[in-house]
């Protein structure tokens, strides 16, 4: 709460938020009390390793590239283009890298850091897309039954699916001993107790935000915090951090040079016609989300000029390029 409250200050800027992490991004100084600060380049190589998903606790976490792209929606064209150039880098990373894992290989995550290797009974609270994901990794790392646990039963056809059995949340204290329970409760659950749980024997993981578990419990607990800071010095992780700089570097270079050239003058022209139709689809339509219109219209825009844009920028004759991008140029008419 206290970090929400810091970051809806930063007026004009673009605020990502995903699991355990809040951040602004803004241009000019901040005075805020944010523990970490990083300016020009270094903040476009942070927020590219972040939508890659290499701050992750499951390495390369896919829904973390639009948690980023919302963030970013509404935000003042100079912090826009800067996300573009990060969020580049991040996709040509992902590309170069391909990421497997899911949300549900925080419970393997979570399992290492604590030197618990699995077995028994596995308990998942939450029947969300989190829960599940955590129940099905449950079952492929070996654990011999797992059973979840909500308010509302998943679909029969998924439980017979992954052999998984469900119960009642409010039924749980009347289970029999199991050995590991993962929380992927709502934001909107209560911190629960030892009391709301049946015994537990290894360990607690706790994958809520905030938390799904409350003090007094006289085992060890593990939170996404734990695995994001265990995986920290993980070498697969620093290897891809070190690429994503290679390629963030190489791309603000690119943009740098085509600043100064026809080509860049092309892509600003095309760029600013896209953003103003943005712009006006948001007067036209509220309903919609920013994000989704940032998106058609980027993707619409990616499809008709990437092709020619980079044919362009392989051709030697300078004079046709210069031609060609001369046809985008807007003539300057008064607005009605």
């Amino acid at each position: 709460m206290h970090a929400r409250a810091g970051a809806a200050r930063h007026v004009g800027a673009a605020v990502v938020e995903t699991c355990q992490r809040i951040e602004t991004y803004r241009t000019g100084p901040c005075d805020c009390d944010a523990p970490v600060k990083l300016e020009g380049f270094e903040a476009i190589v942070h927020l590219a390793e972040v939508s890659a998903g290499l701050h992750s606790g499951a390495l390369g976490e896919p829904q973390v590239v639009g948690q980023v792209r919302r963030g970013f929606a509404g935000a003042p064209a100079a912090l826009r283009q800067a996300a573009d150039l990060a969020l580049a880098s991040a996709r040509e990373l992902r590309r170069e890298a391909h990421f497997t894992a899911d949300s549900g290989a925080l419970l393997a995550r979570a399992m290492e850091t604590a030197g618990v290797t699995p077995s028994g009974r596995l308990l998942v609270l939450g029947t969300g897309t989190l829960g599940r994901l955590v129940a099905a990794h449950g079952r492929a790392l070996g654990f011999a039954e797992v059973i979840i646990a909500g308010r509302r039963a998943p679909e029969g056809e998924w439980l017979v699916r992954h052999g998984i059995a469900f119960r009642r949340l409010a039924n749980i204290p009347s289970l029999s001993s199991v050995s590991v329970v993962a929380g992927c409760l709502g934001g909107d659950a209560q911190p629960l107790s030892p009391a709301d749980l049946p015994p537990v024997s290894r360990l607690l993981v706790d994958l809520g935000t905030p938390r799904n578990f409350a003090q007094g419990f006289d085992l060890p607990l593990v939170s996404i915090a734990d695995i994001i800071e265990h995986s920290a010095s993980d070498h697969r992780r620093l290897e891809l951090r070190r690429r994503v700089r290679v390629l963030a570097d190489r791309r603000a270079a690119e943009s740098r040079r085509d600043g100064r050239s026809a080509l860049g003058s092309w892509r600003r022209e095309v760029e600013a016609v896209r953003l103003g139709e943005v712009d006006r689809i948001r007067r036209l339509h509220p309903e919609l989300p920013g994000e989704t219109i940032d998106t058609i219209t980027r993707g619409l825009v990616n499809k008709i000029f990437h092709a020619p844009l980079e044919r362009l920028r392989d051709s030697d004759d300078e004079c046709f390029t210069q031609r060609v991008a001369s046809l985008f140029q807007r003539s300057e008419v008064p607005s009605r």
